[in-house]
């Protein structure tokens, strides 16, 4: 089951990464690859559900101009007039802005275990990275485990939850973003029993 949760949060990560050259082509070889772990979790009691909406969502994305989805991601997530609708960044759920202290706790958490922020157009603290993130502190749960009460359920499991829920709720999301998220908040609900339980046992 290990490998399969890496390979969730790792599918997840990618899904909500900024649409760049043949993204559409990573997208499908990556549902493709998950759909196995996919099987394999819900038998484990993770309950998802979305990956039809998923697969409509990313036919209907794909019918756009790439210029578009790119578009309809800014829109969504980094700039839009009034204002952003959703903010995959911990530091606005729980400081109400991108960046500060939150950003520099996850820099320092990354760099405690060797890793660096590869691209420096993005804060520590984007969902992106965090999901990545899990996927090595699982990958290297051994050696890691000390980090893993900090980072999840001080930060992970505080506020993407939150993120999966208003990007579902939220009426402009396009199908895609919706479905992935119902899949992320399904994962993310049984893994929080599931880390609690790796943390338990000392």
């Amino acid at each position: 089951m290990k490998e399969d949760r890496i390979a969730m949060y790792r599918f997840l990560g990618i899904g909500f990464t900024y649409p760049e050259d043949k993204f559409e082509e990573i997208i499908q070889k990556s549902i493709d690859l998950v759909s196995k772990s996919y099987t394999n979790l819900n038998k484990e009691g993770y309950k998802l559900t979305g990956i039809k909406n998923l697969k409509k969502g990313l036919k209907e994305l794909t019918e756009m101009k790439f210029e578009e989805w790119q578009a309809a991601y800014t829109s969504l997530f980094i700039a839009n007039f009034p204002k952003t609708p959703l903010h995959p960044y911990e530091s606005f759920y729980k400081e109400g802005i991108v960046g500060g202290d939150i950003s520099e706790m996850l820099d320092s958490i990354y760099k405690s275990c060797g890793l660096e922020v590869f691209d420096d157009r993005e804060m520590p603290d984007y969902l992106v990275f965090e999901l990545e993130f899990a996927s090595f502190l699982i990958e290297n749960d051994k050696t890691c485990k000390p980090l893993f009460e900090e980072f999840f359920f001080n930060h992970l499991f505080d506020w993407v939850p939150n993120f999966f829920e208003d990007v579902i709720n939220f009426e402009g999301s396009p199908l895609f973003y919706k479905a992935l998220s119902e899949i992320g908040l399904a994962f993310l609900n049984k893994e929080k029993k599931v880390v609690k339980e790796f943390i338990d046992e000392g």
